[in-house]
């Protein structure tokens, strides 16, 4: 999935696609154009299906 194709999905833009994966919008931004990480593909198909994406648990 390409980054355009994550926020076509999403109809949202970089820093709101961040919001929504719980990550910093600089973490986007630095994703490749042509590929996103294949784990945040899978996150980005959750949210587009109307599922909670898994996410890595808060360490105190």
């Amino acid at each position: 999935m390409t980054k355009q194709e994550a926020f076509d999905l999403l109809s949202c833009n970089g820093k709101e696609l961040a919001a929504k994966l719980g990550i910093e919008p600089s973490a986007v931004y630095q994703w490749p154009e042509t590929q996103i990480p294949l784990a945040r593909e899978y996150q980005i198909r959750d949210l587009a299906a109307g599922k909670q994406p898994i996410t890595k648990p808060a360490t105190n």
